[in-house]
């Protein structure tokens, strides 16, 4: 299990905001050598118009966790999404966005491995216990968390856990978190 907290984090700028990287697999991997198996992110949108860098090979889900996003998948299909709703795309599909928004990014190159994505919401004293085979990862987007009974967490911290792990989260406010299992 290796916990992640905001402040040792990246963050970088791309033509249309600023993006910081939250978790890549192997550790050794780089995003601009494109040689990860998977990378986890979150993006600002900070202009109406935007066209997303081409990634061949990459499978793509991209997750609005603020604002609302308006894709463009030339030849595709097009969505409009709300926060916490969710696109599943090809990196090598010509798209486009419209909107401003903050959004969350799982990024594929390991053809044998397949993500899910989704958000969960963890009330002030409730728990919630976490299993994974493979890869498991949380984001804590908002509120504060105590890790099994051990650690506390706060708005954008994560947790990276593999291998049959087991995690169990306790709300310590209310709190909305980015799951994400790959298997």
């Amino acid at each position: 299990m290796q916990i992640i907290q905001f402040e040792t984090l990246k963050t970088a700028e791309w033509s249309g905001g600023t993006t910081t990287e939250l978790f890549i697999f192997p550790k050794s991997a780089s995003y601009k050598k494109m040689d990860f198996d998977f990378r986890i992110s979150t993006a600002t949108i900070e202009i109406e118009q935007s066209t997303f860098t081409p990634l061949p090979g990459v499978k793509r889900t991209l997750m609005v966790l603020n604002g609302t996003l308006e894709l463009d998948h030339k030849d595709q299909h097009s969505t409009i999404l709300e926060a916490f709703e969710k696109d599943n795309f090809l990196g090598d599909w010509e798209t486009t966005s419209g909107g401003i928004a903050e959004d969350f990014n799982l990024m594929i190159r390991n053809p044998d491995l397949n993500g899910f994505v989704r958000h969960l919401q963890l009330s002030k004293k409730k728990s919630l216990t976490l299993q994974t085979d493979k890869h498991g990862f949380i984001y804590i987007y908002k509120g504060t968390i105590a890790l099994n009974d051990e650690y506390q967490l706060t708005s954008g911290d994560s947790i990276y856990f593999d291998e049959k792990d087991s995690i169990t989260l306790q709300g310590l406010s209310n709190a909305l978190l980015i799951y994400v299992l790959i298997e």
